[in-house]
């Protein structure tokens, strides 16, 4: 064994713990900002389909509602988590175009995770598409 081999530490490729610590937090907060942005997608689809009855009723209609309130917050997460870790890790590494990657996979992932999360909450269905019979 080399003697760099043991002088490895947790900050390898990082230029302070600052920025270690700063884009791990945000990372794992990430990932309950993502599963709640997924989780909005079914809700907001179901609610579309079980008060478009109402609506029509009413003279109006449900349409745009799983855009508004599922497609735009998921769309809105992810890029702001892509904003948030991409930079943190440009200027946090030695190696920008690896800390841009870092800060790609960990919203990949997290982004994976809170997709697995809602469907196995959600039933495997993310937008709704029987009909709501009272």
């Amino acid at each position: 064994m080399t003697t760099a081999a043991l002088t490895r530490t947790p900050l390898e490729g990082w230029k302070g713990t600052a920025y270690l610590v700063w884009f791990w937090l945000l990372a794992i907060a990430g990932l309950f900002v993502m599963t709640g942005a997924w989780i909005l997608l079914p809700l907001a689809s179901l609610e579309e389909v079980t008060e478009q009855g109402k609506a029509l009723a009413a003279g109006t209609t449900m349409a745009g509602t799983t855009l508004v309130f599922g497609v735009l917050p998921l769309v809105v997460a992810h890029a702001t988590g892509l904003l948030i870790l991409c930079s943190i890790g440009v200027q946090g590494r030695y190696d920008r175009w690896r800390g841009f990657w870092l800060g790609v996979a960990a919203v990949l992932a997290a982004s994976i995770i809170g997709l697995t999360a809602t469907l196995i909450l959600s039933g495997g269905e993310l937008i709704a598409t029987h009909s709501y019979v009272p």
